[in-house]
């Protein structure tokens, strides 16, 4: 892998220096030649990380889903240079009143929400809104139910996934295969977790991600990628999601793993505009990348301007070895970047890889 960063500002200031004699008997001058100080180049100030690298050890049962969850989590989030997250007593409470809401009011259970719709009024789907006239009811929206609970930030984010009875762990697996819950997982400044996950058969899992009283923040040079360099048994395609990015695929559910890769990301400092020059995945000994789709803030305004995203539009290949090759500025500095990382032999889906 190799990474590099640059910006410099050269300054060039010119001098002249004039040599009279001196005596009465010198009746000439000399001029020495304009004296060039040498070019000054200026680094951009760093802003240092101020990020979790370790935190209290959790109060969830070491068997429990819950555990095997967070510990996935924050497992994902080192290697990717983030910020570790803290378990949350009000975070865990509101995550386990909202999975009480979605198990009694799904219409997968008996109940009458299509949980997958989008919201009409807030345009999100309903497995994030509360009905007040429904049971259950703890706040309409996440910041209401964390509040509810007397979380110290209103400021929240919510993830829901399925374990699909593969466990928590494939839970997490299936939320890094898509782009925007994945995006929502690399969030640069969330501190605590809270989380719970359902004795369904789907293994409904809530997540409660929340700020806390500071915000954690990455280094202002910080890149980060995924998959990482060098992994290997990455899935080849993306797991179905919704709000379903992919505009030209209608049959979300049967179609997304026949026409997209596994998701490809970079991600820079937080509030940061990520500008591509070129993104492109080429498998090892071919010269022309594969066909895909770029998405960043430029066409699709659910992608942050510090985060792209790459797919192809079929699976990648089993046990083959792709190099990922970006070049583009963050906010006018330069960033070039290579990476590798190399497919399963097979995949059911994105959780059972070998």
């Amino acid at each position: 892998m190799n990474s590099t960063i640059k910006h410099s500002l050269s300054l060039l200031a010119l001098s002249s220096l004039t040599a009279c004699g001196g005596g009465g008997s010198n009746t000439g001058s000399s001029t020495k030649p304009a004296v060039q100080p040498p070019i000054m180049v200026i680094t951009p100030t760093v802003t240092p990380a101020d990020i979790q690298q370790a935190v209290p050890s959790l109060t969830y049962a070491d068997s429990s889903q819950e555990f095997a969850f967070v510990t996935a989590y924050n497992n994902f989030r080192s290697a990717m240079g983030l910020g570790l997250l803290t378990q949350s007593a009000p975070l865990d409470k509101a995550a386990r009143n909202h999975l009480s809401y979605v198990m009694s009011n799904s219409s997968i259970n008996g109940g009458t929400v299509d949980m997958s719709s989008i919201n009409p009024i807030y345009n999100i789907p309903n497995f994030h809104i509360e009905d007040p006239s429904k049971a259950g009811f703890t706040g309409i929206r996440v910041a209401d139910r964390v509040s509810f609970t007397g979380y110290v930030n209103t400021a929240a984010i919510e993830e829901g996934s399925y374990g699909a009875g593969a466990g928590a762990t494939a839970a997490v697996k299936t939320l890094l295969a898509t782009i925007y819950h994945r995006q929502g997982f690399m969030n640069q400044g969330i501190r605590d977790i809270g989380v719970a996950v359902g004795a369904d058969l789907a293994q409904t899992t809530i997540i409660n991600l929340g700020f806390g009283v500071k915000s954690q923040s990455n280094s202002s040079d910080y890149v980060g990628v995924y998959p990482a360099d060098k992994q290997t048994l990455v899935p080849l395609f993306a797991s179905p999601e919704a709000p379903n990015p992919y505009t030209e695929i209608s049959d979300v559910l049967n179609d997304t793993h026949r026409r997209t890769t596994y998701p490809v990301s970079i991600a820079i400092k937080e509030g940061l505009s990520l500008a591509i020059e070129s993104f492109t995945i080429t498998e090892a000994g071919h010269t022309q990348a594969i066909k895909a789709r770029i998405f960043t803030s430029a066409n699709d305004k659910a992608i942050s301007s510090s985060n792209a995203f790459v797919v192809g539009y079929e699976p990648f290949k089993s046990n083959t070895t792709y190099l990922v090759s970006f070049k583009g500025t963050a906010n006018g500095t330069g960033i070039s970047k290579n990476w590798t990382f190399t497919t399963a032999a097979s995949c059911l889906n994105v959780f059972t890889c070998n």
